[in-house]
């Protein structure tokens, strides 16, 4: 039978293993830090989805974080867990995990090893990461990310949440695997949280748009705005309001009528989609949007699939649609390990390379590297 978790996740201090002296610093390193998040802090839990869910979707999470995998070596499963309200409760939101591998792999005793809690790698012997706390305007900065700094990075992504209500809190929730690949090409990744009270979709829009031009003050040469559902709406909204400001915009399945079986005005999602991508000038920015079957926030992804590979066909600026096939679908398929090793790379593409090497139109098969 497995053990709890360690009783070092009591102590978030203690979880980090004594690093020798003189070792580059994780936060000031890139080299150091990617040697801290990667594959060898896993063991021998190296199946794909491990591999990517720790080296690329952990770093996305809010702090009180914790990352562990649960198996006998025959069968191996993982979860993190971020934004909780302490180690205890990191602890418990983890052990459930455990617990239920245990069920599965009997009668095999199954073993759950903590790999990470916050910056600290248990397993590796280095100086662990401490989370960054940096803030431009109403842009905060992901904690478990790289900060590149305004002078010396490619850029910054800034990240909108979807909504879902007043009652439902997004501030704590991990940004999609993406973003850790575009951390890893140079950019910067800052959150643009909104209180879920006062998030209107105006003046979400208002304060996005207004607080652009601090980003390029703060040094930052070029300017992504990237989100899911309603941000991702508001983003290529923004996008529209200052476009001489934005290079690229990336919609992970951008809604912003409600739910397809609620009596709302969904008749007019499509149209007002049309009218979406006719806002952003022909020159710029570029476009990547995914979008996902059996989607309960999209009327007809095929249909709006269709929208964006007919605009890539008349805007200059790179434009790209991602419409997957099984099994990625649903209206968080964006978060899914799969489409992070998929598809993930042409958007990463689509930010990065020259306009010549860009992916154009609708693609629903993996991309792999371009």
């Amino acid at each position: 039978m497995h053990k709890p978790l360690r009783a070092g996740f009591l102590a978030a201090g203690l979880l980090a293993a004594t690093p020798a002296q003189a070792q580059p610093d994780p936060n000031t390193d890139f080299a150091a830090y990617r040697a801290l998040f990667s594959v060898a802090a896993l063991g021998e839990a190296r199946g794909p989805s491990t591999v990517i869910g720790f080296t690329l979707h952990y770093r996305g999470a809010m702090t009180n974080a914790g990352f562990v995998v649960a198996g006998n070596g025959r069968s191996i499963s993982w979860r993190f867990t971020g934004g909780e309200d302490g180690p205890v409760a990191v602890r418990n939101r983890l052990q459930a995990t455990c617990e239920s591998t245990e069920a599965n792999t009997a009668p095999d005793p199954a073993t759950c090893r903590v790999v990470a809690f916050d910056g600290n790698v248990m397993s590796l012997a280095l100086p662990a990461f401490r989370p960054v706390e940096a803030q431009v305007g109403p842009f905060r900065a992901a904690p478990l990310m790289f900060r590149h700094g305004p002078r010396a990075a490619e850029g910054v992504v800034v990240w909108s949440h979807g909504f879902g209500g007043a009652s439902v809190d997004h501030r704590r929730r991990a940004v999609p695997g993406l973003l850790a690949m575009l951390n890893d090409a140079g950019f910067d990744i800052l959150r643009f949280d909104r209180d879920p009270a006062e998030d209107h979709l105006a003046a979400a829009l208002t304060t996005l748009s207004r607080a652009l031009p601090l980003l390029r003050q703060a040094g930052y040469r070029r300017i992504v705005l990237a989100g899911q559902s309603r941000g991702a709406w508001q983003s290529v909204l923004a996008a529209a309001e200052r476009p001489e400001l934005v290079h690229a915009v990336l919609a992970l399945a951008p809604a912003a009528h409600g739910e397809v079986r609620q009596p709302n005005n969904h008749g007019a999602a499509i149209e007002d989609f049309r009218r979406l991508l006719a806002g952003l000038p022909a020159t710029g920015p570029r476009l990547g949007v995914a979008v996902f079957d059996r989607d309960p926030f999209d009327p007809d992804p095929a249909a709006r699939a269709a929208l964006v590979a007919e605009a890539a066909a008349s805007r200059r600026a790179p434009t790209l649609a991602l419409h997957p096939e099984p099994p990625l679908e649903g209206h968080g398929a964006g978060n899914d390990w799969r489409f992070t090793r998929g598809h993930a790379p042409c958007l990463l593409t689509l930010v990065t390379a020259p306009e010549a090497g860009v992916a154009r139109g609708l693609r629903r098969a993996p991309c792999g590297g371009g």
